[in-house]
């Protein structure tokens, strides 16, 4: 790779990507062969509620999806972002107003890191991340998403990441607890 500054973006999506993907029960990121540092991955989340459309039409829950995330040459100059995100599934019909399979539409500015992509994804999945305002690429969706009782959203409240929780324990003497 020529462009150093480039590869070096590279290196650290990559090793900050993992790093969130160990830290989650939910994220399995998997680099693409093909590239040294990667610059393609997918992005599987499941154990997380999004929606979808059944084959009844329906609105319901589902808990896995998972995303392509490339990152071309001039990734850090501009954003093609349908080139960028992919949706891959598995379910044929994600249900919300930034979801048009395979497109899926975000806010990403040239040089966005790959735990931002990952994180944006996840958010509108689970609809903590929605706009209705403009249609968005499913126009029923967004539609549907007005007429809804707003306490309805996000379908999924839990992190992505765990959470650290450090408990220090302090010795005392037993008449001291009582």
């Amino acid at each position: 790779m020529s462009d150093k500054i480039f590869e070096a973006f590279l290196v650290r999506q990559l090793a900050e990507g993992l790093e969130l993907a160990r830290s989650s029960d939910v994220l399995k990121l998997i680099p693409m062969p093909g590239g040294d540092p990667p610059s393609r991955y997918i992005a599987h989340f499941k154990g997380r509620k999004g929606l979808v459309r059944d084959d009844r039409g329906d609105i319901v829950e589902f808990d896995h999806f998972a995303v392509g995330i490339w990152f071309p040459d001039d990734y850090l100059r501009q954003v093609n972002l349908a080139e960028v995100l992919t949706y891959l599934g598995p379910h044929h019909r994600p249900w919300h107003p930034n979801f048009r399979p395979p497109f899926i539409c975000v806010h990403i500015e040239p040089g966005t890191s790959l735990v931002d992509v990952i994180y944006a994804c996840f958010e509108i999945w689970t609809w903590n991340l929605f706009a209705t305002g403009d249609e968005g690429l499913d126009h029923a969706a967004s539609q549907w998403a007005r007429r809804q009782n707003k306490n309805r959203f996000p379908i999924d409240r839990r992190p992505l990441k765990r959470r650290s929780v450090q408990i220090d324990l302090i010795a005392s003497s037993a008449k001291e607890a009582f």
